[in-house]
């Protein structure tokens, strides 16, 4: 048997001990004493609720390239902590390469449905267990922190001792409360200008530029005027006189007071996708609209602007795809794929995958099939649970919290299997189709004329509840609810930057014709260089935009007229063919043109080619 030993440790100080390291041997000693061959060893120090880490994957590539039979760890939980969806991906990869996994004196067969069953369990007991851990370390740090201790990192403008227990005073940094303090109060600076400042004398404790947030945080900490506060999720404790105090407890009051009144948490702005739920394809958690701002070169020069990006800055660490996407680069693809849909069948087709005929009732029916079996097989897990209770041997709350687990996994497998059977039905009954989809997209045909940014939200909300990005194919998926109960995806290609470019740019050249032809329909006869005066736009950008969209009418000739160009190109061709040998100084006599310009005119025509 080829195995495979991996050994992982949740910290670096049980790395740094003893816990690899005792692994590794009682691990390899085993393997020896079996007669397998130890293909290589993998380590992680890190959680084992991730899956993403460095040994593990490194050990999956051996897997699926055929190389390993068994894996081999001290305990399952060394293996995974992983939630349910995670942890049927790891065991979809070891069963689909037939490789089992070891702990001294036992092998887990994945192939076996008990085996999986007892593994499951095992899995959710390592979960269970790192909970209980956690909450023990909390109830610690509770009551340590009712005694009037101080724990974890501090803020810059204390030193801590942990050995001791002694908290003094940062002479280096214990200057920038009574900075901040003065500059907020007393100079009635905002927190993006004290932000600034600060960066003329110092960076952050980091090595960073401070930003107004940072400064907000030190406005707000009690720690200064000697309260230790610490919020846990069941309790807030706060305990007085615990820090040497950098400010007054009255300072702080009048911070406070300022604070509530300077900064007014206003509702956010309505935008389209305000009431559409979006989940990341790479990683399953929430995106969402958030308003953030474009600088421009001048100073205090800025421009708001929507990204779609995730909620908090926390809740990507794990993502690959990270998205971060300006919802100019949405919302004209909506609008246009419900109009693709609207126009006709075939051009529906560019958005929605099905065609609701034979192959679809296939496909379905597959998809009835396939959910059928695992609803059997949750259902079976749920049943011999029963043993279990009866057996005695495992705790009753673990077996009750797999249960829950089950149920749930199970809710959503009926879920998913309902939705499947009426798809189908509706199909074959003909009661949905390209049809249906259209009449309950019309109402989106009037989006444009929806100026109201609430009525455009309310309106994409009920048409498309959920939606899924998947930022690395530059795709939005909206998910259809039609009133049949059934979900329709209807996939939309996100703009790429230069694609969003290339159309602002045309949409403000047709924008500047159409106001500059509606200026030259009410003062006839102008100049081009007069009409850029009017409207604001250089001659030569107005230049352009009459190439792309036609000359303006009613303009006096100029310089830069078309007109006038393709006159005077007429006349040069005419003296050209009247008298090829002409000289410029003549042909100038004759025509009445510059002779720089008949030149140039020759040159780029090719007149005398």
């Amino acid at each position: 048997m080829r195995v495979a030993i991996y050994i992982r440790v949740s910290t670096k100080l049980q790395e740094d001990r003893y816990s690899l390291s005792a692994q590794k041997l009682e691990l390899t000693r085993y393997a020896d004493a079996q007669g397998w061959e130890i293909v290589d060893v993998f380590r992680d120090v890190d959680s084992g609720t991730k899956l993403d880490k460095d040994g593990l994957e490194a050990m999956l590539d051996f897997v699926e390239d055929g190389l390993v039979d068994v894996v081999l760890c001290i305990e399952q939980d060394r293996l995974s902590r992983l939630d349910t969806i995670k942890w049927e991906y790891l065991k979809d990869i070891l069963r689909d390469n037939n490789v089992k996994i070891a702990e001294p004196g036992s092998i887990t067969d994945l192939s076996n449905e008990d085996d999986e069953f007892i593994s499951d369990l095992k899995n959710l007991f390592a979960r269970r267990s790192r909970r209980d851990l956690l909450r023990k370390m909390i109830r610690g740090k509770r009551q340590y922190t009712r005694e009037g201790n101080v724990w974890g990192r501090q803020p810059e403008e204390y030193t801590y001792y942990p050995e001791t227990g002694v908290l003094e005073v940062n002479e280096e940094r214990s200057w920038l409360i009574p900075f901040i303090d003065d500059l907020y109060l007393d100079k009635n600076w905002g927190i993006t200008k004290i932000a600034n400042e600060l960066n003329k004398h110092c960076k952050t404790i980091e090595g960073k530029k401070w930003t107004s947030q940072q400064v907000l945080a030190k406005l707000k900490r009690k720690s200064y005027h000697g309260v230790l506060e610490k919020k846990f999720k069941t309790e807030t404790i706060t305990r007085p006189d615990v820090y040497p105090k950098l400010r007054t407890e009255e300072t702080y009051d009048r911070i406070q007071k300022e604070l509530r009144k300077r900064y007014i948490r206003k509702s956010a702005e309505p935008h389209f996708l305000r009431d559409t739920e979006i989940l990341c394809a790479s990683c399953g958690k929430v995106v969402s609209v958030k308003k953030n701002f474009t600088y421009g070169k001048k100073e205090n020069q800025r421009y708001p602007m929507f990204v779609i990006s995730h909620t908090a800055e926390t809740s990507h660490d794990n993502c690959v795809a990270k998205p971060y996407v300006n919802d100019k680069r949405i919302k004209h693809r909506i609008i246009k794929a419900v109009k693709d849909i609207l126009m006709d069948k075939e051009t529906a087709h560019k958005h929605i995958d099905s065609d609701f005929d034979e192959n679809e009732l296939i496909a379905l029916d597959k998809d009835v099939k396939r959910l059928a079996k695992q609803e059997q097989s949750t259902q079976e897990k749920v049943d011999r649970l029963l043993d279990l209770y009866l057996d005695g041997k495992w705790p009753k709350e673990k077996l009750d919290e797999s249960r829950a687990q089950l149920d749930a996994q199970l809710a959503l497998i009926r879920n998913d299997l309902t939705e499947r059977k009426r798809k189908y039905e509706l199909i074959k009954n003909n009661q949905i189709n390209y049809d249906t989809i259209a009449e309950f997209l019309s109402v989106a045909n009037r989006f444009e004329q929806l100026l109201d940014e609430s009525d455009q939200q309310r309106l994409i909300g009920s048409l498309f509840p959920s939606a899924t990005m998947d930022a690395e194919k530059n795709l939005l998926i909206l998910h259809a609810y039609l009133p049949q109960k059934v979900k329709v995806d209807i996939k939309v290609a996100i703009e790429s930057i230069e694609e969003m470019t290339e159309r602002e740019l045309i949409e403000r050249s047709t924008a500047r014709h159409k106001q500059a032809q509606k200026y030259m329909n009410k003062n006839r006869g102008i100049s081009l260089e007069a009409l850029g005066k009017a409207v604001g736009s250089q001659p030569t950008t107005l230049k352009i935009d009459q190439e792309r969209f036609g000359p303006f009418k009613h303009l006096k000739p100029n310089k830069l007229s078309p007109e006038l160009r393709e006159t005077r190109i007429e006349l040069i061709k005419k003296e050209l063919v009247n008298n090829p040998g002409i000289s410029g100084r003549q042909m100038e006599e004759n025509t009445g043109i510059n002779r720089k310009m008949i030149y140039k005119l020759i040159d780029e025509e090719g007149l005398k080619d």
